[in-house]
């Protein structure tokens, strides 16, 4: 690195911690103020020089016009041809005039903003300011003694006339406020090596140092930041999201907050420092960390609202979180636009029409929120449930702010808007508590009126026997007699809610109806009308004669189980069947035991 090279990256560097320790200057002034002072003021300049009424110098306006002009461009020399350099103190020359006008310039800036409304478009001046004919006020600068005044002094022109002029008493000022308020020594030897250029009201020096402070404030804050994170991994664990907290949200307040507090001590003009007095960086930064704030405690209650077996409040929990997150960007919002110095009751009324219009154009996004709230509060169903809406059947994986997704039987998926989702019929087998057996077995005509007795009567054994039927709406009934069957209707609830259970439950008793209708020699009635030419098949008179002899036994004993078993027989009934029954591969091994008297029998054999 060549020598010229290091003494430009000293300087800098020199620079960059002189003006850290650089004061800031407390200000009324805000971002209203500038704004609207700049606009009345191109207004009033534009407006002067279209009409050319009046000469440069010939009044306090016309002069601050000129002024301003030649200092926009950085003509100091013309500048300097507007202040009155004469009867200055023996250590001030009238030769640096330039300079001193360049150093008023910086001072003003600092403090202070042009608005040329205030000043006087009159040859004479302000008549009612309490001045004397021949000065005018321009502002004040504060200082540590007190206040200084800014004076424009109407002299002598050299040409038997007169013409307006920062005083020298004004001028002979200068050296004394420069040294209180002026840049550091290293800032204006910085100034002096860069080429002359502005950028967003901030000379050539005061940028290079806030952009080279943009790259290391970003690798100084990701220090902090990896330190943070090597501590939050200890308890990641417990706070999930602990780690992305200090790599994101943390890093970003850090870097915003040191680009704060840079740039109000690089000694910035109003126009430039208004951004900054305002604490924009910092409205962001505290938006950023509150934000992240909010997220943090999202994934905590997150994670232990799972742990409860809670998932259902997990799906409220992430609309309520981008809802919270909104209101804090507007109330932050509303907070800046107040120190910036907008009217409140101007912001929230604009807002209050605003937020008609977008709530009209936005009519339909806001139904499915709503929708997605009316579904999180109503809970009619929940991520996992296997529901029926309108012609769509699957299950629901998710139920976001727009739309609930639906995995459909064939996989595919379906989006549903929750507008339409929470406002049409919904049914949820998943909530199903018992599942319903029926079954209308059509028996044939053929059948004879005992055995089809005898049939009823297994059947609501069965039924009262099983021990996973429950006793609610239990029946075995003979229903009906139409042209081409005998029906009885099987009803019961199983005790499951669970779809394959029931299948298997089902199954069983389906065998064991199978079972009776085998012994009982019952058969089932063909369907239809068709005509069958066969040879008939003979009944078996043994089975009928034993049936007609049972149910005579069962009237002459009064133990006819008609229209109902008796209660003491209902009880004795119930379980008396096993299920699953035996041999069933899910049935506990201990319950097939083998007596004495059959394991000597097994060994004998």
């Amino acid at each position: 690195m060549s020598s010229k090279r290091l003494a430009h990256v000293l300087l800098l560097s020199f620079t960059f911690i002189a003006c850290l320790t650089q004061p800031g200057y407390a200000s009324d002034i805000n971002l209203k103020k500038v704004s609207d002072a700049e606009k009345r003021s191109e207004e009033i300049a534009e407006s002067q020089l279209s009409l050319g009424l009046t000469k440069p110098g010939e009044t306090p306006l016309s002069t601050m016009i000129a002024i301003t002009e030649a200092a926009e461009v950085g003509d100091w020399q013309t500048a300097a041809e507007y202040a009155d350099l004469r009867f200055l103190p023996k250590s001030m020359s009238a030769e640096k005039g330039p300079e001193y006008m360049r150093k008023l310039g910086i001072l003003w800036s600092k403090q202070q903003i042009l608005d040329l409304s205030q000043i006087s478009d009159s040859p004479t001046g302000h008549a009612n300011d309490k001045l004397p004919s021949y000065r005018d006020l321009i502002g004040t600068l504060e200082t540590q003694q007190g206040p200084v005044p800014v004076y424009l002094q109407h002299v002598p022109d050299g040409k038997s006339g007169k013409v307006w002029k920062i005083s020298n008493a004004t001028i002979a000022k200068i050296p004394e406020l420069w040294s209180e308020f002026g840049y550091h020594p290293y800032a204006e030897k910085l100034s002096l090596m860069l080429p002359e250029f502005y950028l967003m009201h901030m000379e050539n020096w005061q940028v290079i140092v806030f952009f080279s402070a943009l790259f290391l404030g970003w690798f100084a804050s990701g220090l902090v930041s990896y330190l943070a994170k090597r501590i939050a991994q200890r308890f990641e664990q417990k706070i999930s999201g602990l780690m992305q907290f200090c790599g994101r949200s943390l890093r970003w307040f850090i870097y915003l907050s040191f680009l704060q507090h840079l740039a109000l001590s690089l000694g910035l003009s109003v126009r430039a420092r208004v951004w900054f007095d305002n604490s924009t960086l910092l409205y962001i930064a505290n938006t950023i960390l509150a934000l992240g704030i909010i997220e943090l405690y999202c994934n905590y209650k997150s994670k232990q609202l799972h742990a409860q077996d809670k998932g259902y409040s997990v799906a409220l929990l992430r609309p309520l979180v981008a809802i919270i997150k909104i209101i804090v960007v507007i109330i932050i919002s509303l907070m800046w636009l107040q120190s910036s110095g907008y009217n409140m009751a101007t912001v929230l009324t604009g807002l209050g029409v605003g937020s008609l219009a977008i709530a009209l154009a936005a009519q339909k996004p806001l139904e499915n929120i709503f929708g997605a709230l009316t579904l999180y509060a109503a809970k009619p169903i929940k991520p996992g449930d296997f529901c029926r809406f309108d012609k769509t059947l699957g299950v629901v994986e998710e139920i976001g702010l727009r739309s609930t997704r639906i995995r459909k039987l064939d996989r595919t998926v379906v989006h549903i808007p929750n507008s339409i989702f929470s406002s049409k019929e919904l049914e949820n087998f998943s909530v199903i508590d018992r599942r319903r057996y029926k079954h209308d077995l059509r028996i044939s005509l053929n059948t004879s009126k005992q055995q089809l007795q005898l049939l009823l009567m297994e059947l609501r054994k069965l039924l009262l026997s099983h021990p996973r039927v429950l006793a609610e709406a239990q029946r075995a009934r003979f229903i009906g007699i139409e042209r081409d069957a005998f029906v009885v209707n099987v009803n019961a609830y199983i005790d499951t809610g669970d779809i394959n259970e029931y299948f298997a439950i089902a199954e069983d008793l389906n065998f064991h109806i199978l079972s009776m209708l085998n012994q009982l020699d019952v058969h089932i009635a063909p369907i239809g009308q068709n005509v069958v030419l066969q040879r008939a098949d003979s009944a078996n008179l043994e089975v009928q004669r034993q049936a007609e002899q049972l149910v005579q036994e069962m009237i002459e004993d009064n133990q006819l189980p008609f229209p109902n078993y008796t209660e003491e027989e209902r009880n004795a009934f119930k379980g008396s069947i096993e299920y699953p029954p035996t041999g069933s591969i899910t049935k506990p091994k201990d319950v097939v035991r083998f007596s004495k008297e059959d394991e000597e029998t097994e060994i004998r054999s």
